[in-house]
């Protein structure tokens, strides 16, 4: 049973990592559009946003999807061999 619960354990370590990069991503993204409008983004600005919960966490989460069919997400990232 120990084995299983690493398993699960490092599962949930990696879907948080995932979620984490997507709300980077994404945020990012949107990041890129305020410039494009002629925002100025300064450095205090960018702190006081963060990638992950921080509070009224929901430890059992309630995930809703809003769209049913999601296209896949091109993150534009490239292996090299």
């Amino acid at each position: 049973m120990r084995e299983d619960q690493l398993k699960i354990i490092k599962y949930n370590h990696l879907i948080a990592n995932l979620m984490i990069f997507h709300n980077c991503h994404t945020m990012t993204q949107a990041f890129k559009e305020l410039e494009a409008e002629g925002m100025k983004l300064t450095p205090e600005l960018a702190a006081a946003f963060s990638p992950y919960r921080t509070h009224h966490a929901n430890r059992f989460g309630t995930y809703e999807l809003r769209e049913r069919d999601l296209e896949p997400i091109d993150y534009g990232v490239t292996f090299q061999m």
